[in-house]
């Protein structure tokens, strides 16, 4: 029999901590990176610019994403509102920070 490469993602994790569903956090963290990359054009065309607008926008979608998430999921408290829009926006600061080391990296500057 053959396996997976790699075992999928557990259905427990900080998600279920916070009131979301796997495909909910992962989702939520998906759009907000991909707003960043592509709000104001693509992010490794203007990587040395200032970048308000396009950290203001998907910074701001994380608490409106996570409190509709679980408004759905019946479980709207602010403790996992704040929580779960934290542990979010942490773990897209460090990927879109890499994300931008790279590009500056690669573009040789």
């Amino acid at each position: 029999m053959v396996g997976p490469l790699f075992a999928p993602l557990p259905e427990h994790g900080i998600w279920t901590r916070l009131g979301l569903g796997r495909g909910q956090f992962l989702g939520i963290l998906a759009l907000s990176v991909v707003l960043f990359v592509v709000v104001g054009g693509p992010v490794w065309l203007h990587v040395h610019d200032a970048h308000f607008f396009r950290i203001a926008i998907s910074y701001g979608v994380i608490p409106f994403a996570v409190g509709v998430a679980l408004w759905r999921n019946r479980a709207l408290r602010p403790g996992l509102l704040v929580g779960g829009s934290a542990v979010i926006a942490g773990l897209k600061l460090v990927i879109t920070a890499g994300l931008l080391l790279v590009l500056a990296i690669a573009r040789g500057r």
